[in-house]
């Protein structure tokens, strides 16, 4: 028997738009306050093929661990979605617009995310294909006006992950505002174990195709890993960003 195949592929965080065969998701991070106008956001979802391209919107509570994973609470009742589900004609957008709801007196800023979800289509009877089906997850900080993010580097330690040699380090937002730490500017340096001097420098959101966005939220630690050429000794490194 003939069976179509339905592959799913799920895209985080990404400082940039997210593109995959049938969609491009614009932006892929967006600040919103807790009321007023500036409650609301707007992302645009592109679909440059020849073929219709149906989806959905749900909204969720986004909870990261200090190693980065990340668990995804139902949260729909906390924001107006529309349309929340939409079939974008070929060569066409959608626009799809998002306003928090819920409490208006936040005192620290908190993270969500807008998953966008392809749904499958229906197949003609009898004919095999492959049909590959996108989640995009966009992050969206709710952020009262007022609030700083407050981030200390600790832990720092030499460390090797897939046989390659880096530092790795522990972040803790004592603010009250999220941290990006991929748009940082970062400066790494220290003394490899065969005595030469190593300095790196993360300039101009570089440091995004190291850590990707890299939100650690308010009261919450995470812990991140950046590569260096040559495995550095303990105790020599360096880190600043800013």
């Amino acid at each position: 028997m003939l069976r179509n195949i339905l592959i799913l592929v799920s895209l985080l965080v990404a400082t940039v738009p997210a593109t995959l065969h049938a969609a491009r998701v614009s932006p892929m991070v967006v600040d919103v306050e807790p009321s007023g106008r500036a409650s609301t956001a707007r992302v645009t979802v592109t679909n440059p093929e020849q073929t219709p391209f149906p989806l959905e919107v749900r909204m969720f509570r986004g909870d990261i661990s200090e190693d980065g994973e990340l668990d995804l609470i139902p949260a729909d009742e906390q924001f107006l979605v529309f349309p929340a589900q939409a079939v974008i004609a070929p060569n066409a957008q959608q626009v799809f617009r998002i306003q928090y709801v819920a409490d208006p007196g936040l005192s620290k800023s908190e993270i969500y995310y807008m998953a966008v979800k392809q749904l499958p289509v229906a197949f003609q009877p009898g004919n095999p294909q492959v049909q590959i089906v996108a989640n995009f997850n966009v992050l969206v900080n709710v952020v009262p006006g007022g609030t700083r993010a407050d981030p200390v580097v600790e832990g720092i330690r030499p460390d090797t992950r897939e046989e390659q040699p880096g530092v790795a380090f522990r972040i803790v937002n004592n603010g009250n505002r999220y941290f990006a730490a991929g748009s940082a500017q970062w400066t790494v340096s220290g003394t490899a174990t065969d005595g030469s001097s190593v300095s790196l420098k993360f300039e101009n959101g570089s440091m995004g195709n190291v850590l990707g966005f890299g939100v650690v939220s308010p009261g919450k630690a995470r812990t991140f890993f950046i590569p260096t050429d040559k495995p550095l000794k303990a105790g020599t490194i360096e880190l600043k960003f800013k």
